[in-house]
């Protein structure tokens, strides 16, 4: 009698993508509609970048779900509390928890952003 797969480190990092893509896609919406309050003398293409950005994470988050489809994945729950963001899915028929403490989100949400904006967060100003 076979086993069934163990989920793996691939499997994990498509959860955590699929939690994290979509907070980044409302904290982008946040902040063009806070751009839409101040007045910038370039605010037309600030916004234009920061829908770039949120095309390419659509794009991204399509490809995914195809991914996660194809591996037997599937995010049934999610909750965000006052101290972390918690999922809860399917592995191969298998019950997972992911979660991840706000300080982590934030960080992983700015490394996801700089990616999709080409900023290089390595260098000092």
């Amino acid at each position: 009698m076979t086993q069934a797969p163990l989920e793996t480190e691939g499997d994990l990092q498509l959860v955590k993508e699929y939690i994290l893509l979509p907070l980044l896609l409302d904290v982008l919406e946040r902040d063009i509609k806070a751009l839409g309050t101040i007045k910038l003398k370039m605010d037309f293409v600030y916004v234009k970048a920061l829908r770039s950005a949120q095309d390419l994470i659509t794009a991204d988050v399509t490809l995914l779900r195809k991914k996660m489809r194809g591996r037997g994945i599937k995010v049934y729950e999610q909750r965000r509390t006052e101290l972390c963001i918690e999922a809860r899915y399917l592995c191969r028929g298998y019950q997972h928890r992911f979660s991840m403490l706000w300080g982590l989100v934030k960080a992983e949400l700015y490394k996801y952003l700089s990616k999709y904006l080409n900023v290089d967060l390595r260098s000092s100003l």
